[in-house]
């Protein structure tokens, strides 16, 4: 193997790593010691690859989360029946089998650890990721949701958001990821009550 490759699969080893420990704990719970330790190599070894540090680290690692996340979103849109519940139901099935982003954490106690360019850069991946594809999705069908409502993107993050939460609710339910996606995409698109 070249000296090229060699460096390009240690600095994925070192990026997936990192990913793994800053998804579960994020950025300020998680040091380069932690990301070392979890490599077996010595820490100094990790500035080979980001010689500016931790945030330039976790911004690495959280653009190339995203960006694989984005694909992802746009993928299963593509391939799912051109009907919103359809849609829904595959993004939605998709997101609670993979670890949450915790976008509430990363917007409360993440981002604001970071320089305020590098925040700034983090805080438009994360709507360009993640909510835009789903609030563009959520447009596409607006002729289906009441005049009066106009921000389809605040339906579009309470899926997202409920989502999150259903990560772990799951954990705790016998039913299968799809009954539990279908359950939430009914309550909000109909809602609870009763006419």
């Amino acid at each position: 193997m070249s000296t090229k490759a060699n460096q390009t699969s240690s600095k994925e080893a070192v990026l997936n790593a990192a990913e793994h420990l800053f998804a579960s704990r994020g950025y300020t719970a998680v040091t380069l010691k932690h990301v070392a330790d979890s490599l077996g190599i010595k820490q100094a070894s990790l500035y080979y690859h980001f010689p500016l540090g931790k945030e330039d680290m976790y911004v690495e690692v959280m653009l190339r989360h995203l960006e694989n996340r984005h694909l992802s979103l746009k993928r299963l849109i593509a391939n799912s029946e051109p009907i919103l519940e359809s849609s829904l139901l595959a993004i939605g099935v998709w997101l609670i089998q993979q670890q949450p982003l915790n976008a509430g954490r990363m917007v409360m106690s993440d981002l604001p650890e970071l320089s305020p360019d590098k925040s700034s850069q983090l805080e438009e991946a994360i709507y360009r990721c993640v909510f835009a594809p789903i609030e563009a999705l959520f447009n596409q069908y607006r002729h289906r949701f009441k005049e009066d409502f106009h921000d389809l993107g605040f339906i579009g993050g309470a899926f997202l958001s409920s989502l999150e939460s259903l990560y772990v609710f799951k954990k705790y339910s016998s039913e299968t990821d799809e009954a539990l996606v279908s359950c939430l995409i009914d309550l909000i698109l109909k809602g609870s009550l009763a006419n």
